[in-house]
C-alpha cells in the first residue's frame, strides 16, 4: 500500500514537471512584447492639439519572426488620423483602424525591436479615449504562433472655451448721472482649435443706463440688450489662446445703488463644430448723483494799514493843431494911389526890360571910370624920374 502511494506521488510530480517545461517552451517560442505610450506628461489633451503615440514591438521569442501584422485602433469620433512613421499599408478613417501588413520584413531576429510613431488631432472632447494596438498572424521559423498581444491606453480629450472678462473702463471709475460710462469685454479662445463662430450678448438695465455706441457696432440693439451675432465677421477667426476686445459706451441717467451688467459668449464654436464652453461675466455698478459745486463764502478783505502811495498823475499834453495852409488867392486886387510930397517920381521897374535911357546912363558911368583910371596912370608915369621911364 505504501509503495503504491509513493509511486502515485512520483507520477504526479513527473506530470507537473512536464507541464511546466511545455509552458516554458511555449513562452520561449511565442513571446512578443508590445508597449504603447502617449508622448506627453499629461493624458489630458485639448481639442485642436496634435498628439502622438509611440508603439514599441520586441521579439522575445527564441527564434526569428518572419511575419507579424500590426494593427492600431483609435476612436475616430474623437481623433483624426494625421500621419504615421513608418507609413502604414492601410488606413480606414471611418473605422479608426491603421494596419501594417507585415512588420517582420525583413525578418526579426530574437531580441529585435521595432518602433512606430502615430500622430492624431484631437477634434472632439471626450472624457475617455481608448487607443489599442495589437499583433496578429505571427509566423516564425518554428511555424505559426497562435499567441497575439494587445495593449490599450486611456486618455482624455477636453474641449475649448471662450471665457469673457468684463470690467468698467477705467476699473475704479464711479459712474455719475449725466456722464458717460464705458465697459470693456475681453474674450479669449483658450482652446487649441481655431475659433470660427463667436457670438456675444450684453445685457444692462435701461432704467439707469442709456446706450450710446459700441466698437464694433452690435448686430441687434434694443433697450437692455446688445447682440453681436458673430464677432469673427469683424475680427476674423480667432487663433488658439488669442483675445479680442469689445467696448461699449452708455450714459448714466438715474442714480442707483446697484445695477448688474452681464455678458455671455454662449454658442461659440470651433473649426470642428464643437460647442465651446460659454463664458460669462457680470459687473455690478453704483451710479451716484452729479457732484455738488461748492459756493464760495465771501470773506472780509483785511485792512491795509500801510496803503500804497498814490502816484501823481502826469499833466496831459494837448497837441497843437496843425498849421493852417496858406490861402490860395482867388481874386486879383487892383487899385491906384496918387503920390505926393518927396516921394521919388520914378521907381525901378521890375520884371520889365529897362528903357533905352537907362542903358545909356550905365555906359556913361563905365566910360567915366575908365577915363579916370587912364588919367591916374599918366600922372604916375609923369612923376617918375627920367632915367627910369
Amino acid at each position: 500500500m505504501g509503495r503504491a502511494v509513493v509511486a502515485a506521488v512520483m507520477f504526479l510530480l513527473v506530470i507537473l514537471s512536464s507541464l511546466v517545461w511545455i509552458q516554458h517552451i511555449s513562452r520561449a517560442q511565442g513571446g512578443i512584447e508590445l508597449r504603447k505610450q502617449l508622448n506627453r506628461s499629461s493624458p489630458v489633451v485639448r481639442v485642436g492639439e496634435v498628439l502622438s503615440f509611440t508603439v514599441v514591438l520586441t521579439n522575445q521569442a527564441g527564434f526569428t519572426l518572419t511575419h507579424v501584422t500590426l494593427v492600431d485602433e483609435y476612436n475616430q469620433n474623437v481623433l483624426a488620423y494625421a500621419d504615421a512613421v513608418p507609413s502604414p499599408d492601410q488606413v480606414l478613417t471611418t473605422a479608426g483602424r491603421i494596419t501594417w501588413t507585415n512588420v517582420a520584413s525583413p525578418p526579426l531576429a530574437p531580441g529585435a525591436v521595432l518602433t512606430f510613431t502615430l500622430y492624431f488631432t484631437a477634434e472632439h472632447p471626450q472624457t475617455a479615449v481608448v487607443n489599442r494596438v495589437q499583433t496578429q498572424d505571427i509566423t516564425g521559423t518554428g511555424g505559426s504562433i497562435s499567441d497575439s498581444h494587445s495593449i490599450s491606453t486611456i486618455d482624455e480629450a477636453v474641449g475649448g472655451a471662450a471665457p469673457v472678462f468684463k470690467s468698467l473702463s477705467p476699473p475704479d471709475f464711479i459712474p455719475q448721472t449725466g456722464l458717460p460710462v464705458s465697459f470693456t469685454h475681453r474674450i479669449t479662445n483658450n482652446g487649441a482649435a481655431l475659433l470660427t463662430y463667436l457670438p456675444l450678448t450684453d445685457t444692462y438695465d435701461p432704467l439707469f443706463l442709456e446706450f450710446a455706441y459700441a466698437v464694433p457696432t452690435p448686430t441687434l440693439i434694443t433697450p437692455g440688450l446688445l447682440v453681436w451675432t458673430d464677432l469673427t465677421t469683424y475680427f476674423g477667426d480667432l487663433p488658439p489662446f488669442a483675445s479680442v476686445v469689445v467696448t461699449t459706451w452708455f450714459t448714466a441717467t438715474t442714480e442707483v445703488v446697484s445695477s448688474v451688467n452681464r455678458a455671455s459668449t454662449e454658442g461659440a464654436r470651433d473649426v470642428y463644430q464643437n460647442d465651446l464652453a460659454a463664458g460669462s461675466a457680470q459687473v455690478p455698478i453704483t451710479i451716484i448723483g452729479p457732484a455738488d459745486t461748492p459756493t464760495p463764502t465771501p470773506t472780509e478783505r483785511p485792512r491795509d494799514d500801510h496803503p500804497s502811495p498814490t502816484a501823481t498823475p502826469l499833466p496831459t499834453v494837448t497837441p497843437l493843431p496843425p498849421p493852417a495852409a496858406f490861402p490860395t488867392p482867388t481874386a486879383l486886387l487892383t487899385g491906384s494911389t496918387a503920390l505926393t510930397g518927396d516921394w521919388p517920381r520914378y521907381l525901378p521897374a521890375t520884371g520889365e526890360t529897362p528903357p533905352l535911357a537907362s542903358r545909356f546912363d550905365f555906359w556913361w558911368i563905365v566910360g567915366g571910370a575908365g577915363v579916370a583910371v587912364l588919367a591916374l596912370g599918366i600922372y604916375r608915369w609923369s612923376r617918375r624920374p627920367v632915367g627910369r621911364r
